[in-house]
């Protein structure tokens, strides 16, 4: 097992759902690589691995509920080669009863990605969201962290067994208000959610220290398999900010407009500081809202993945990038909002065009390109 705990890193943010003027972007696909027909993403990611050093898994949620069928099948052979279940994994789908583990959904997606030559990755042990109808209930918090919480991570880890890659055992547990300065437990209770404060709303603290969250991971630590990445995962971090000094997880639910993601110079510092900490990072959960779905916002929506997506590569210590929802009618943000990599006929966008181009341009040994999303005033591409 890695002897760290892996920082899922993917930055999110909440920016308002607002039109303004995005600018003029240069891409791969103007220099040559491909920007229509078949995209075989799989087919490069052995030699992006190669470069890299170890295995480089890039993929998409899934569940087994989702239509269409075939275009899944298809899919997760051809571009994606990596799993998540978007819901099948989370605590109410996996303990509906207390004590009483039911893995069958969770099951279902980790064989759907291993019949297809895919690497499956665990969403998550322990949020104050998706909960069973059990909880919160009225236990104690020396009931949580002393058997509750221990005995649902080891029922779920030990359960999906070894070959899991990552799993997000703690899942957005910092509150927003987090601040430099601020000790790891008030950045915690700063979240003001259950399991800190009461299930009523009382705003009375139930678990007044982070016993919570070392009972998840030690837990996890004796569960998991000896290669297994156990992660943090959160919201709103990505810059050198509080959240991202705690080594807390990127999502990357982003939005196509200025002040709507961090920047490749930003991602790449953070990525740095927590390679020098010994820290994985990981992006994972990618998406963009599109204030239009115009070709100038389209091409600035693949400038954005493009960049996240070299921060990735071309950093020491991320491995796994993960696109939250694999097209835009099964996007959890709706479909106007255009969030993911194909449309909501399931055809590739530019960004998925621009994402197979910067693999590409990895494998193939080469630098890595400037900070597309920048716009040509700052980044202009030429020809390869």
């Amino acid at each position: 097992m890695a002897s760290l705990i892996a920082s899922s890193v993917a930055a999110t943010l909440l920016a308002a759902h607002v039109a303004q003027a995005q600018p003029a972007v240069s891409l791969l696909i103007d220099t040559g690589y491909a920007s229509s027909g078949p995209l075989h993403v799989a087919s490069i990611l052995p030699a992006v691995s190669a470069r890299k050093g170890q295995t480089f898994h890039f993929g998409s949620t899934y569940d087994t509920t989702e239509a269409p069928q075939s275009w899944f099948d298809t899919m997760f052979e051809s571009f994606f080669k990596h799993v998540v279940s978007e819901n099948g994994c989370k605590w109410d789908a996996t303990e509906p009863e207390q004590g009483v583990s039911n893995l069958t959904e969770c099951q279902a997606c980790h064989s759907f990605a291993t019949a297809r030559g895919n690497s499956f990755r665990g969403h998550n042990t322990f949020w104050h969201q998706q909960m069973p109808a059990w909880l919160p209930g009225n236990f104690t918090a020396s009931e949580l962290v002393g058997n509750i919480i221990p005995q649902h991570v080891k029922q779920e880890i030990g359960g999906m067994g070894p070959s899991v890659t990552s799993w997000d055992v703690v899942n957005e547990v910092v509150g927003d208000n987090a601040t430099t300065g601020m000790t790891a437990l008030q950045c915690v209770l700063s979240k003001a959610d259950w399991p800190t404060v009461t299930a009523d709303g009382s705003g009375i603290p139930l678990v007044k220290d982070l016993s919570f969250i070392y009972a998840a991971f030690s837990t996890a630590f004796a569960t998991a398999g000896p290669n297994t990445r156990l992660a943090v995962n959160d919201y709103n971090t990505g810059g050198q900010d509080a959240k991202t000094e705690l080594a807390i997880g990127f999502q990357s639910h982003l939005t196509a407009a200025v002040g709507g993601f961090y920047t490749k110079s930003e991602l790449a510092t953070t990525f740095s500081t927590l390679a020098k900490l010994g820290v994985e990072a990981m992006i994972t959960e990618m998406d963009i809202e599109l204030a239009t779905n115009s070709t100038a916002f389209l091409r600035y929506q693949a400038a954005i993945w493009g960049d996240y997506l070299d921060a990735c590569l071309y950093a020491s210590n991320c491995n796994e990038f993960i696109n939250w929802d694999p097209r835009d009618d099964l996007s959890w943000r709706g479909l106007p909002a255009a969030a993911t990599l194909f449309d909501g006929e399931g055809n590739p966008k530019p960004a998925a065009y621009e994402v197979a181009a910067r693999f590409e341009n990895f494998a193939a040994g080469k630098p890595e390109p400037c900070s597309t999303s920048s716009g040509t005033s700052v980044c202009k591409l030429s020809r390869h």
